[in-house]
C-alpha cells in the first residue's frame, strides 16, 4: 500500500480522532496528499515535483485540518454508534470544517513551491467590496 508523502500518523494530534490514523499508510493521510495535490492545481502548480517538501507550515495545517474533518464526517455516519458519539464527532467536523475553511484562504502559490521572498507572498489577500 501507498505511504502518504505529507502526513504521518504523528501529525494527527486530535485525542479524538487521532485513534483512526495508526500508520503511515492510512487511507485518510492519504486522501490529505491528494487534497494538497488538489489544493497546489488551484493555485496554478501543474507537476507535483514543484510542491515544496516538508510543506510549508499553513498547508500541512490544512492538510490536517482536512484530515480530521473527514475522519469526523465519517465517523458521524457510522451505525450502531451512541448519539452522545455522534455528537462528539458533529462537533469535532464543525471545528475542523471551520478551520479548514479559514486557511484555504490563507494558501498561495509561494507557499506550495517554497518560493517566498517577500512578506506579500505568505497570504492571498481577498476581500467584499459593498457599495451602498
Amino acid at each position: 500500500m501507498a505511504v502518504s508523502v505529507y502526513f504521518t500518523a504523528d501529525d494527527i494530534k486530535d485525542n479524538v480522532l487521532g485513534e483512526f490514523v495508526t500508520a503511515d499508510d492510512n487511507e485518510y493521510l492519504l486522501e490529505g496528499d491528494l487534497e494538497v495535490i488538489d489544493q497546489a492545481e488551484r493555485l496554478g502548480i501543474r507537476n507535483t515535483d514543484q510542491i515544496e517538501a516538508p510543506l510549508h507550515y499553513k498547508f500541512k495545517r490544512y492538510g490536517i485540518a482536512f484530515i480530521c474533518r473527514r475522519i469526523a464526517q465519517d465517523k458521524m455516519g457510522t451505525n450502531n454508534v451512541e448519539l452522545a458519539e455522534i455528537e462528539k464527532y458533529s462537533v469535532k467536523y464543525e471545528v475542523y470544517s471551520r478551520e479548514e475553511d479559514r486557511l484555504r484562504q490563507q494558501l498561495s502559490y509561494e507557499m506550495i513551491t517554497g518560493n517566498i521572498t517577500q512578506i506579500r507572498d505568505r497570504t492571498i489577500v481577498s476581500g467584499t467590496v459593498f457599495r451602498g
